[in-house]
């Protein structure tokens, strides 16, 4: 019919089978292959499960392509390890397993075992797990080389340039070339993708170059002060047992330019102007404790301080020939100067004895201070920050310079004031060493304990309690020119700018560092042992009441002489307990010098007599032996005059008959009589039968 579609009238659950072929009978797969399938299953269900899905396990989805594998580079110090292997006598196979790399690379690395050994001797430890295939031996050497003088001029805050390490790493190049004859000074040019990389192998991260800029600044450097707060609330410490150290460098007979004329800087008067010392301050964030510091000086016994005890010092006083802070000295004064201090401070805070000490990143902080003490936790700040950070150098130090410089100024005016016959440059010539150290414990007392709180404002904002406590620049510089106007006519028209001109030369005291290594020893020179003068003291006292007597009849008014009599006896007090006991030590040395003196005398006495004694046995010995020769004598004449007696034998032949003395008769009588008795003695214990009839 028109219009009939030829599934209208079709029953719709009548299936339909497809024209053509008829459907063979099913395919079955094998053994294997269905272990296959489920193998796949498998591993398909693994990569799932895994973190990384199945691109980590390297099976693809449909629609995704392959990644390129990252290629495996083995740094020397693994490369050193497969040879190692290899010389105990497994096989390469096994190497190859144990170290998941193919057969063909151990025997790569076997065959190039002479390069990588002469590479391994060259390198340092920390380039060599980086570093991957062998390089010029006079390469290495250089590297390592200009790390030590990096480190050098990063200690002594010289600006690094690119241009400036290029051309030192050109300069030890072309040296060991020199001494070793091989390679060629112009194969190495010293690029800055050489710079680079070497940058990487060796972490000079801390060698900032001039012209960068410090990647942390006032937006990220309170995300580094949170942290810290974090583990300072995490351990329970309190502002009194978090402490800071930090290092400065000083010029301490510096004076301003206007001081000598021309024809008076003579080289010496140079060198001594720019004589520096170091020196370590330390402090807690709560600002009441501040731990003595560390002094250097390039002398160990200088002559000012030969009569002086250095362990009675304000400072805690150490030497090095080149007034360099080493890991060595600095670990000395943290086991024998900070240790005791804080466990005495905290024990009187009625504290707990732990400490957060809180340091720069240098090579004079050595890594071993994590394992120094068990109650000393260390933190180090920020490698390019650390000038932001650091507390102490948030106007303490320069604070300290500004007072120094103030009270030797007036250490130099009163000098002038009790003996107007000096100059100026007589007095600087006469200030020693030992007149700096009582004008830095001057100068640190000057320093308040809410100065030291504020420094903290940057790392630790909460701790702080008045920011409005610190002095102002302008006026302490006010206070060093009135100082100065004290000093010589000459600086009664001194400026600002000159007082500012000198604090900057101050702060530059620590670039005019020498470069030392940093495992240089300390020299140790024994100290001659100090003691106290009682003769001198006593000179000292008898003066003192002199002035006393001089003041009581100079002063109309009796009560306030008297009044001063009792404060500066008050005063004398230390040195009067300690001439008690300087007397009292005298007196038992005395009296055992007595005691030894009439022991002596007894036995030169002693001697006398048992001499006399020795002497009159002697003679009486001699006496006796002389008697006894002359009766031997005697004995001996009276045998030689008795006739021979003759003995008749049973036989009737006569015998001569030989002459014993009375001794000997005596001696053989004994014996025969010992003889008889035990004969006796046998015969009693022998049983004798009797005789039949």
């Amino acid at each position: 019919m028109p219009g009939k579609r030829s599934g209208d009238n079709e029953d719709p659950q009548k299936v339909k089978r497809p024209r053509g072929r008829p459907p063979g009978p099913k395919a079955r797969l094998s053994a294997a292959a269905r272990a296959a399938v489920v193998e796949a299953a498998a591993a398909w269900a693994a990569a799932e499960a895994t973190p990384g899905g199945t691109e980590a396990m390297g099976i693809l989805l449909p629609g995704q392509t392959r990644i390129k594998r990252r290629r495996r580079v083995m740094p020397l110090e693994d490369k050193m390890k497969i040879l190692e292997k290899l010389e105990e006598g497994v096989s390469n196979t096994d190497v190859g397993r144990l170290f998941g790399v193919n057969e063909s690379t151990v025997r790569t690395i076997k065959k190039n075992e002479k390069a990588i050994r002469a590479s391994m001797e060259s390198v340092s430890p920390v380039c060599s797990k980086v570093l991957c295939i062998p390089r010029d031996v006079n390469i290495e050497k250089m590297e390592t080389e200009l790390t030590f003088w990096v480190e050098d001029q990063t200690i002594g805050g010289r600006p690094l340039t690119l241009k400036a390490i290029c051309s030192q790493a050109k300069r030890i190049y072309k040296q060991l070339v020199e001494t070793t004859g091989k390679g060629n000074p112009d194969k190495f040019h010293a690029s800055k993708g050489w710079f680079e990389k070497f940058r990487n192998r060796y972490s000079l991260r801390n060698s900032r170059l001039m012209g960068e800029e410090e990647p942390l600044n006032a937006q990220s450097a309170p995300k580094y002060s949170k942290q810290l707060q974090r583990l300072i609330r995490a351990r329970g410490y309190v502002p009194q047992q978090v402490f800071n150290a930090e290092e400065m460098s000083l010029f301490w007979k510096c004076m301003p330019s206007r001081t000598f004329r021309e024809k008076d800087k003579s080289p010496e008067s140079l060198e001594e102007a720019k004589d520096r010392i170091s020196l370590i301050f330390c402090a807690n964030a709560a600002g009441d404790k501040m731990i003595k510091p560390l002094l250097l000086y390039k002398d160990p016994n200088p002559t000012c301080l030969l009569e002086k005890d250095k362990n009675r010092l304000p400072v805690f006083w150490r030497s090095h020939p080149k007034v360099s802070l080493t890991a060595a000295l600095f670990l000395d004064w943290f086991h024998n100067c900070f240790i005791h201090q804080a466990r005495s401070y905290l024990i009187e805070k009625n504290l707990e004895f732990r400490v957060l000490l809180i340091l720069d990143r240098g090579p004079n902080h050595p890594d071993s201070l994590f394992f120094a003490h068990p109650n000393v936790d260390i933190v180090f700040l920020p490698l390019e920050g650390t000038s932001y950070l650091q507390p102490l150098d948030q106007g303490i130090i320069e604070a300290f310079r500004r007072y120094y410089t103030k009270h030797m100024f007036d250490h130099f005016a009163d000098c002038i004031e009790k003996n107007p016959c000096l100059t100026l440059k007589e007095t600087w010539q006469q200030y020693s060493i030992a007149d700096a150290l009582v004008v830095i414990k001057e100068a640190m007392d000057d320093i308040k304990p809410a100065a030291l709180n504020k420094a903290w404002w940057k790392l630790w904002a909460d701790v702080v309690n008045d920011y409005a406590c610190f002095p102002r620049a302008n006026e302490e510089v006010a206070k060093i020119i009135e100082s100065a106007k004290r000093m010589d006519f000459k600086f009664l028209d001194i400026e600002e700018g000159e007082i500012n001109e000198l604090l900057k030369f101050q702060a530059l005291a620590i670039t005019e560092r020498e470069s030392v290594s940093i495992n240089t020893e300390e020299d140790k020179s024994p100290e001659p042992e100090v003691k106290m003068n009682l003769r001198k003291l006593n000179a000292v006292l008898r003066q003192a009441s002199d002035l006393i007597d001089a003041a009581i009849d100079m002063d109309p008014f009796l009560d306030r002489s008297l009044a001063f009599k009792k404060d500066f006896n008050k005063l004398l007090y230390t040195y009067k307990e300690v001439q008690k006991n300087l007397q009292n030590k005298a007196k038992e040395l005395k009296s055992e010098k007595d005691r030894n003196k009439e022991e002596a005398v007894c036995m030169k006495k002693m001697g006398t007599e048992l001499e006399s004694e020795s002497e009159s046995e002697s003679e009486s010995e001699s006496e006796s032996e002389s008697e006894s020769h002359e009766e031997e004598k005697v004995e001996r004449k009276k045998e030689d005059k008795k006739p021979p007696e003759d003995d008749s034998g049973p036989s009737g032949s006569g015998t001569k008959t030989l002459t014993i003395s009375e001794k000997s008769a005596k001696a053989i009588n004994a014996e025969l009589d010992f003889w008889n008795l035990t004969l006796e003695l046998n015969l009693e214990r022998v049983e004798v039968p009797e005789l039949k009839e």
